[in-house]
């Protein structure tokens, strides 16, 4: 198993490891290159520059590379010298004639003696001789001069890259009109390879490389706790005596006939007490300024927290903020069945499992809804009374400290107004059975126990600890470099945007503003520290509720009982979370380190790939970070089709949209037309169809990641409609008037 993780671990750095001769010889197979369809389609992606046009090209075009065979490059154009020279000629001899231009110049200077209008040296300088054409070949009807082909990237990451693009890559579809189809290709021949090194989504890479060390019983110290509760997960099950006595804990099941409680409140409270609240998380954080002081923060369902990280935000990482998933948990059904007593008859059962699940249904989807109109209608209260008599839908006084005498900062007020109104739909007994069982579903790991699940579980319940681990599999000079390497592409992106000229005002001064923290807590590395303050969690390897209320116990902390640090506003990321966000109060994008470790971004690689995918994913987050006036705009722009994104909203893809938009205008902005960019070896694409393709594919490998069907047809539709908004991809594809991406509308975010 060493053997294993030190291969993965290798290409982790390197991008290079797992990927030989093996993974050549399965993208051959899957890219004939030889058939009809394939070699057609090719062709028709390589551009062709008339040559009476401009050579220097406009903002958005680069070279190309010219044939699908370029072993016979230079043979191809030295054959078609003679013709194309007789095709180009007229055009030369216009340019280059110095008697039509001594004409040009006399018939100018009469023209312009007549009519007093104008002067004749712009004229006189337009019309002067221009260079010789470098050469000139005949294609079809049309005359093109040659171009010299840019460098090709020698590197041993850049063919391994090109084999990853190149594996999902199926020729004989057209990218006009079944883009999802030609980019994110899966056939028998690549799945297994493409299953190996899924070079977009660093969140598996973080999984596969900590569930192998998960599994060694061999560690000690602090992370041999991280041993034990991995090992508690795996024998945990739903009929567990541990999950019955926090059933009772709270109250029990309430039977048919029972009369509910007059207020859900009093339970909430309870269950707060006891573990995660799956109605509202509170805890405390800086305010933002000179003088900074401490803030009592309650939040709805959008910042609920998928780890179970310390209440008291400055003192540690933060974590992002929660992707709300529609439908029903999985666990959810086998649970009720555990949770309903025997002595229901079984017309009973049925009626009382379907009211749970419809509870639970609608509640998720009000969630979902709420979570996506973000915290822009956040207030300040000072006092527990004024926030009782505007949100009585809770019981507060049981919720807050008593002592708490501090500002508190309600964020999405809407979602606790949406709260109220549900509650009074149902049953007052419906609605304490149903939180009992959420409450339980809040401490078990999110599907039923397996070696992937219980590394996902464990990584969410000692963030600290796998964190520490997790970055001592990576040298400290590589992550300086990474990690400066990123603030260098969220300047150039923030250089972009400003020249926008749609944005003024409070967004420019937010955007003027806005910083990238993409350092790594020093806690990670100082294990001491870290040992000592692990000493009085007990983490028994035989029981997971026990172990997670414990934690939880641990974690719930009141201000006043530690000093508070009032010397930074960094918001530090858990580099365990493969998610970059935007943190409100420090207004800073926040960058995990596990997600600028994907082989996509390593050094050696041309910039566009850089831009492809961490350029995107961050620009995304500055984006959301300096507007919020999207609201019409993804109503009218957004098809319909994102229903099949259970994870995203409306919002949220129209977001990724300017991603893409604001990544590959400031890639465009480092060069000009990017020319000098080096092209992948044996990928026959330019680097803007490029960036397109790694960019598609990414968002395959995310989608699939989190049980997106991606197979469906909606999910083909939206990623065409995100490919086309991107301003350029109909020109960098050539698609005719009429293909998929040509008709799509386009949807300028800024």
């Amino acid at each position: 198993m060493t053997a294993e993780f030190s291969t993965r671990n290798t290409f982790r750095k390197s991008g290079a490891a797992g990927l030989g001769n093996n993974a050549r010889n399965v993208i051959t197979s899957a890219n004939p290159s030889g058939g009809s369809s394939a070699s057609l389609l090719q062709k028709q992606l390589s551009f062709k520059t008339p040559i009476c046009s401009n050579q220097f090209g406009k903002a958005d075009e680069v070279e190309m590379i010219e044939s699908s065979n370029t072993d016979n490059l230079g043979g191809r154009y030295n054959k078609n010298n003679i013709i194309g020279w007789i095709c180009c000629a007229p055009c030369i001899w216009l340019r280059t004639s110095a008697a039509v231009h001594k004409v040009a110049i006399t018939s100018a200077t009469l023209l312009v003696t007549t009519l007093l209008v104008a002067s004749p040296i712009l004229f006189l300088i337009s019309t002067a001789p221009s260079p010789l054409p470098r050469d000139c070949y005949m294609e079809g009807d049309g005359c093109s001069p040659t171009s010299s082909s840019p460098s090709e990237c020698t590197e041993a990451i850049c063919e391994t890259v090109s084999s990853n693009i190149q594996a999902r890559l199926n020729w004989n579809k057209d990218p006009c009109s079944e883009f999802k189809k030609f980019s994110c290709w899966r056939s028998s021949h690549n799945k297994n390879i493409t299953n190996q090194i899924e070079m977009g989504n660093s969140q598996k890479s973080v999984d596969i490389q900590m569930q192998l060390l998960l599994q060694n019983s061999s560690m000690n110290g602090p992370f041999m706790k991280l041993h034990s509760l991995f090992e508690s997960c795996l024998k945990l099950t739903t009929n567990s005596s541990a999950i019955q006595r926090v059933f009772d804990t709270l109250g029990g099941y309430l039977t048919v006939g029972t009369l509910g409680p007059s207020s859900i409140a009093p339970l909430v409270a309870k269950i707060y007490d006891l573990g995660p609240s799956p109605l509202v998380d509170i805890y405390y954080d800086l305010s933002y300024g000179r003088r900074p002081h401490v803030l009592l923060i309650i939040s709805g369902p959008s910042t609920s927290s998928i780890i179970l990280e310390n209440k008291i935000r400055w003192m540690s990482p933060k974590a992002p903020p929660n992707r709300l998933r529609q439908g029903i948990p999985k666990l959810l059904p086998d649970l009720i069945d555990q949770f309903l007593p025997n002595y229901l008859s079984y017309a009973q059962r049925i009626s009382e499992k379907d009211t749970i699940l419809e509870f639970v249904k609608d509640l998720n989807k009000m969630q979902v809804e709420q979570s996506r109109r973000g915290f822009w209608d956040s207030s300040v209260l000072y006092n527990i009374s004024s926030l009782q008599s505007m949100y009585p839908v809770l019981n507060w006084t049981l919720l807050i400290p008593k002592d708490w005498s501090g500002p508190i900062v309600v964020r999405n007020a809407d979602y606790l107004r949406a709260l109220q109104a549900f509650l009074t739909k149902y049953p007052s007994r419906v609605a304490h059975n149903s939180m009992l069982l959420l409450s339980a579903l809040e401490i078990l790991p999110k599907d039923y126990p397996n070696p992937e699940v219980c590394t996902r579980s464990t990584m969410w319940a000692l963030p600290e600890l796998a964190s520490a681990l997790y970055i001592a599999q990576h040298s400290t000079e590589d992550s300086k470099d990474i990690i400066k390497r990123a603030d260098i592409v969220f300047k150039s992106l923030k250089a972009h945007l400003k020249r926008a000229p749609s944005l003024k005002g409070a967004a420019l001064v937010k955007l003027s503003a806005l910083k990238i923290q993409s350092q790594t807590w020093e806690g990670f590395t100082n294990l001491t520290q870290l040992m000592k303050s692990q000493e009085t969690l007990q983490i028994s390897p035989d029981s997971w509720l026990e172990n997670i209320l414990g934690i939880y116990k641990r974690n719930k902390l009141v201000p006043n009982t530690i000093n508070m640090d009032s010397s930074t506003h960094d918001a530090w990321a858990y580099p365990i979370v493969s998610t970059i966000f935007y943190d409100t109060l420090s207004h800073s994008i926040v960058v995990p380190l596990s997600v600028i470790l994907i082989p996509y971004f390593n050094a050696r690689l041309p910039p566009y790939l850089h831009y492809a995918s961490i350029g995107v994913s961050i620009a995304k987050e500055i984006l959301r970070s300096i507007t919020k006036n999207f609201d019409d705009k993804a109503m009218r722009c957004v098809p319909h089709s994102v229903n099949i994104f259970s994870n995203f909203s409306r919002m949220d893809i129209l977001i990724h949209s300017g991603g893409m938009q604001i990544s590959y205008h400031s890639l465009l902005s480092l060069t000009g037309p990017i020319k000098g960019m080096a092209r992948l070896p044996g990928l026959n694409l330019t680097p803007t169809q490029i960036f397109f393709l790694v960019s598609a594919q990414e968002l395959c490998a995310e989608s699939n990641y989190m049980g997106i069907d991606t197979s469906a047809s909606e999910f083909d539709n939206i990623l065409g409609w995100l490919i086309a908004q991107g301003g350029s991809a109909t020109e960098v594809f050539k698609c005719p008037s009429g293909s998929m991406i040509n008709i799509q509308k386009t949807c300028n975010v800024l």
